[in-house]
């Protein structure tokens, strides 16, 4: 298991970006069948974490600044490849960016969670912070993770 963290997309080897795109596009817009713009205004103000298992892109989540998205910092477009799930690395992934922003001193970071993972996300300490809504099709929740460090 190997990590990346792309601190702005300029970083980005043309593969790593390549491979980004394709894994949000496969999940994201054909295996949801939801049709939305995907690559956004966010994607360039925003940190990108990678997972590779060997060479090959198993996951990948952007950390949007505070104050673009939500008032807190954020995590989104968390994603694992079809070919990986099953094996932990959807929490694995989660919590590796929750540890590089507690290192950064963060203490809240709030999500806009697909609806059917609000349990996975509930497991990994966030709290639910509204009442289901739809995006793009599709309902979702926004949670809430308080840091130990602020507890």
């Amino acid at each position: 298991m190997n990590w990346k963290l792309y601190d702005s997309l300029s970083q980005f080897s043309p593969e790593h970006l390549h491979a980004v795109l394709q894994l949000r596009q496969n999940v994201f817009i054909i295996e949801q069948d939801c049709i939305y713009p995907d690559i956004d205004e966010l994607d360039s103000i925003s940190e990108h974490l990678l997972l590779f298992i060997e060479s090959k892109l198993a996951g990948y989540l952007r950390v949007v600044p505070a104050g673009e998205k939500f008032k807190e910092i954020s995590l989104g477009r968390i994603v694992v490849d079809e070919n990986f799930r099953g094996k932990g690395l959807g929490k694995k992934l989660v919590q590796k960016g929750i540890s590089i922003l507690e290192q950064k001193g963060v203490d809240k970071i709030r999500i806009e969670a697909q609806l059917y993972l609000e349990v996975f996300y509930t497991d990994l300490g966030f709290v639910a912070k509204s009442s289901p809504y739809d995006v793009d099709g599709i309902p979702h929740i926004e949670m809430l993770y308080k840091s130990s460090i602020s507890r």
